[in-house]
């Protein structure tokens, strides 16, 4: 008897990873987490506190020069998914 398995609803794929990213607050705050997986529409990254993310905020991959802005899709134990709610930029550029 074969198992059905819900249908995959993402629009992009998705690569596993596991390196440092860190989310901007808009009030300046930093918070530095693990990046679990990246996608050209979202990212889940495992922060200490995801209750601090509220609204929009942006979000930076330095490994890949990356900076995109983005806010919280859903949360569970301390894993966040992000989804992109503008086109990603290089880092290098936005921090001259």
């Amino acid at each position: 008897m074969a198992i059905e398995r819900p249908k995959d609803q993402r629009q992009f794929g998705r690569r596993t990873v596991f390196k440092p990213g860190t989310v901007v607050l808009d009030d300046g705050q930093r918070i530095d987490g693990t990046i679990l997986d990246l996608s050209e529409g979202g990212a889940k990254i495992k922060v200490p506190n995801p209750n601090l993310l509220t609204g929009e905020f942006f979000f930076e991959v330095p490994s890949d020069d990356l900076v995109v802005r983005c806010r919280v899709i859903r949360v569970d134990a301390g894993i966040v998914g992000l989804r992109y709610i503008k086109p990603p930029r290089r880092l290098s550029w936005v921090k001259k």
